[in-house]
């Protein structure tokens, strides 16, 4: 324990430094939040040194080095002295003012780190489900020159998959120089503590807003509430088949996997959300983005709320250019456009543009996930201001066209070198019941209608920006539940799971900004609730919020047990234990092997401990997880050539075809060891004597070098 806890101490203070370095840039964009912003100053601060980088090894101007990295470190921090010189009185003033929240906020992230770190200390394995290849992602980005990283398991390719979030951990691993099988563990941790502080901040700010002068502890509760239920809540699911199962029979996952399993049908669903993510521990597309995603949202409210007025009566005034032309046609509208963008400064569309950019490149679903709240946001704002008039289409457009350009001009040198996965946009043949909609969505029917019934006793006249940002989050997230009972993107999965990840991926985003709005909506409602609606109105979120917080209990517990058994952070001991003999040649490539050069190891089927030498060092083989490949490249042939020449190079006895097949895939290195022997019973070794020389061996375990 007291190895971790150097480790923890150690990524703890980088975050800080980076927390407290990145001050001048975030209050720049959000003096106005609650905490200035402080709890997305990490989240800041890393993104933009990983960015810099990304671009820079992409364009292939400096070598993705630990120097190049520092230098990048250094620049960043000239920046934020340059804005601190330029805003110093102003910002000196607000920290004095605010110091207590600020250190509350690091307080709060230091909990999320610690907890959750001594939780995954419990079970740190990366092993199961899809953790070989997130830290295969992860081995690759730290071992590459340049950018996009190699495909570790295709070898002369380079992934072609969502690897922004592998790549950006794999950055703040180079800075905290901790092994990356620790690191893994800590990134999820540190992702539990963003959450809790960015989901704060912007709950509070939302309800700082409620009135001048709101009282402290009332924005507080909101921060808290949302914080909480965001990174812990589950939904009824649970506390509905605890009750109908009884507690010794429930089994987390269910609550994840109840569309399509219960009652069993061709119509198998997905429908995560955080606190799973966290418990299994994957360190997925989804769950990496979640600090980004949240960052997002709060450069969207701050856009709204606290510049959109001024812009939109900027329009306003444009919008009398067409008046005195005496036309109010669509073309007469659109030719204001260009006006109109030179009024609204776009120089404030650049944040969400750029970080919509960074979301395409880290979980691209989550590109159109948030466009689209984007987009109904900015709506939402404009029709107030002009109501049933076309104004609000071309002022929305006006806004939303920028950021969209910005996203794509951030993320080009991704899209430079990946091909989409997706395989066209299709209708349904199958839909939820809605007795299982109602059960896992329960609590933000809850959230709505209370909200709803709020926003009607206050009437128009009293809705406010804040008011009208949570309609916005509302709608979008019944939309993103409402699409794939009506469409689903077409990928390789079979029939009965089709629009399994279209759920997946619009629906936990749902749940994201759902339960991000709860600590806003319960302090917004009880503000207007008197006499017995304020007793009904707190009884209900009191009922509610303590369901859905049951979660926690049943998934933990599963996972990690009691949380007596301490086995540390290190996500390779597992190895150690079971598979020594690998353990030994992966601890000797690490050391001996530089660069990227093609190691040859048995493939294998996805979701096994297949392709695990590739996976925990980061070279590349001929071939992986089969199904995993055919996703990323959308064809099967591909990978299953390679699969075919794979059993010939280990079992042909033809000496020529053998060297030749070899030297197609540029293999330097060949594997024969458990793995190998148990796929290929057949298996010929003695010809890798006369290609090249054992480099290393363990037991039975053999590394050949091959002659070049």
């Amino acid at each position: 324990m007291g190895g971790d806890l150097v480790y923890i101490l150690w990524w703890w203070w980088w975050f800080f430094l980076i927390g407290i370095v990145s001050i001048p840039l975030t209050f720049i964009i959000f003096k106005r939040f609650f905490d200035l912003g402080y709890g997305l100053s990490k989240t800041i601060g890393f993104l933009v040194i990983a960015y810099l980088v990304f671009v820079s090894g992409t364009l292939h101007l400096l070598p993705i080095t630990d120097t190049a990295i520092y230098f990048t470190l250094l620049v960043y921090l000239g920046l934020n002295v340059y804005l601190f010189n330029q805003n110093k009185k102003t910002l000196l003033d607000h920290l004095s003012k605010n110091l207590k929240i600020l250190i509350w906020q690091e307080i709060l992230f230091t909990i999320g780190l610690l907890f959750w770190s001594f939780v995954r200390a419990h079970q740190p394995d990366i092993n199961g489900l899809e953790k070989f290849m997130d830290f295969g992602f992860i081995n690759s980005a730290l071992r590459t020159k340049y950018l996009p990283p190699a495909d570790i398991w295709f070898s002369g390719s380079t992934i072609n998959y969502y690897w922004f979030g592998h790549y950006f951990t794999a950055i703040i691993t180079k800075i905290t120089q901790i092994p990356s099988y620790i690191t893994y563990n800590l990134m999820i941790a540190s992702i539990f503590g963003l959450t809790l502080t960015s989901a704060f901040s912007i709950a509070s700010t939302l309800a700082r807003q409620i009135k001048p002068k709101f009282e402290k502890r009332k924005v507080i509760l909101a921060g808290l509430i949302s914080a909480i239920l965001l990174t812990l809540g589950g939904n009824f699911h649970t506390p509905i088949y605890v009750l109908k199962q009884g507690r010794d029979k429930y089994w987390y996952p269910d609550a994840t996997r109840f569309i399509g399993y219960n009652p069993d049908v061709e119509d198998k669903t997905i429908h995560e959300f955080p606190h799973y993510s966290f418990v299994v521990s994957d360190l997925h597309a989804h769950l990496i983005n979640l600090p980004f995603v949240l960052l997002y949202i709060a450069l969207l409210l701050n856009y709204v709320t606290t510049k959109n007025t001024k812009k939109l009566s900027q329009v306003a005034q444009v919008s009398q250019v067409g008046k005195r032309l005496g036309k109010k046609s669509v073309l007469a509208l659109i030719s204001l456009i260009p006006e109109i963008l030179t009024k609204l400064k776009m120089l404030n569309l650049l944040p969400l543009g750029f970080l919509l950019g960074v979301m395409f490149m880290t979980s691209a679903w989550d590109f159109g996930n948030y466009l689209l709240t984007t987009g109904f946001v900015v709506f939402l704002f404009n029709f107030q201001v002009y109501k049933f008039d076309l104004k609000t289409v071309v002022s929305t457009a006006s806004q939303i066209i920028p950021i969209i350009v910005i996203a794509i001009l951030t993320a080009l040198p991704f899209i430079a070198n990946f091909e989409s996965i997706a395989q066209g946009v299709k209708f349904v043949h199958t839909h939820s019941l809605l007795r299982q909609l109602a059960i896992l969505w329960g609590f933000p029917i809850i959230l709505t209608l209370i909200f709803s019934l709020t926003t009607l006793k206050l009437k128009l006249k009293s809705i406010q920006k804040n008011d009208l940002f949570i309609v916005a989050l509302l709608i979008s997230s019944w939309t993103l539940i409402v699409i794939p009972e009506i469409i689903y993107v077409k990928d390789i999965y079979i029939a009965s799971h089709y629009r399994a990840n279209t759920m997946f991926k619009l629906t936990y985003q749902a749940f994201v900004m759902f339960y991000l709005s709860a600590g806003y909506i319960a302090v917004r409602a009880l503000k207007a609730s008197k006499n017995l609606w304020k007793f009904i109105v707190t009884g209900v979120f009191a009922i509610s919020f303590t369901l859905v917080l049951i979660y926690p209990y049943f998934a933990i517990k599963s996972y990690y047990g009691d949380l007596k058994t301490y086995k540390g952070l290190n996500g390779e001991i597992w190895v150690k234990e079971t598979h020594p003999e690998i353990y030994s040649t992966i601890i000797w490539i690490r050391k001996n092997i530089k660069g990227q050069p093609v190691i040859l190891e048995a493939n294998g089927d996805s979701y096994t401990e297949f392709n695990l030498i590739s996976a925990y060092t980061g070279l590349p083989t001929i071939s992986g997880w089969f199904v995993h490949e055919w996703l990323w490249r959308g064809d099967s042939s591909f990978p299953q050539k390679r699969v075919t020449d794979i059993e010939i190079i280990y079992t042909s006895s033809d000496f020529n075809l053998t060297k030749s097949l070899l030297k197609k895939y540029k293999v330097e290195y060949v594997i024969i060891g458990e793995l190998e022997r148990q796929k290929y019973p057949t298996l010929n070794e003695s010809k890798f004597s006369q290609l090249g020389s054992v480099a290393f061996s363990s037991g039975n375990t053999k590394v050949y070098r091959l002659t070049k």
